[in-house]
């Protein structure tokens, strides 16, 4: 069955995967402060353990706030597929046109999915993107994911679906190929 294209899908968040993972994370700050602490019994950790038990610290402790923070205040949908483009709050505010984007693709590291929109730089410049896209923007490139990420985690979605209905709009938009 063909996807109707010609309908704007509102995505919600998920209370139940923000809370796993709101968990996950405090389990890794949990296990990251007792490596930053040498709190584990048996052999000392040495001081580039420790380093990396800090950083762990400050990194896991840092995504379980933005876990809660999304837990807490997220209302109405995260993601909007229309005729007109997409928009995901976690990166813009702004719908980010089909017209504008050169292709989709999928981007996977440790396991973990995610769907990249390759977008004319003209128009990504001029895009109000949220702060914590600004800020990854440039690491997701240097590990290879050159482009504007969306995942499915803490939304009501599969990525293999957001994918799947995110292409199939694209190819509506550019019905010649794209």
């Amino acid at each position: 069955m063909a996807l109707d294209t010609s309908r704007t899908i509102e995505i919600e968040s998920s209370p139940l995967k923000l809370l796993m993972l709101v968990s996950v994370g405090v389990l890794l700050t949990a296990t990251s402060a007792a490596i930053a602490f040498n709190w584990l019994p048996g052999t000392p950790v040495a001081p580039l353990g420790r380093a990396f038990g800090w950083f762990g610290l400050v990194f896991f402790a840092a995504c379980t706030a933005v876990a809660l923070w999304r837990l807490f205040t997220a209302r109405g949908p995260v993601i909007t597929i229309s005729p007109h483009g997409i928009r995901d709050t976690r990166i813009a505010a702004d719908v980010i046109p089909w017209s504008a984007m050169t292709g989709i693709s999928t981007w996977e590291f440790k396991r973990q999915k995610v769907m990249v929109l390759a977008v004319e730089p003209a128009v990504e410049r001029k895009l109000a993107l949220t702060r914590m896209a600004r800020w990854t923007r440039d690491a997701n490139r240097a590990l290879g994911a050159d482009g504007l990420c969306i995942t499915a985690q803490g939304v009501k979605i599969d990525h293999q679906t957001l994918l799947s209905t995110s292409l199939a709009y694209l190819h509506a938009a550019h019905p010649s190929g794209s």
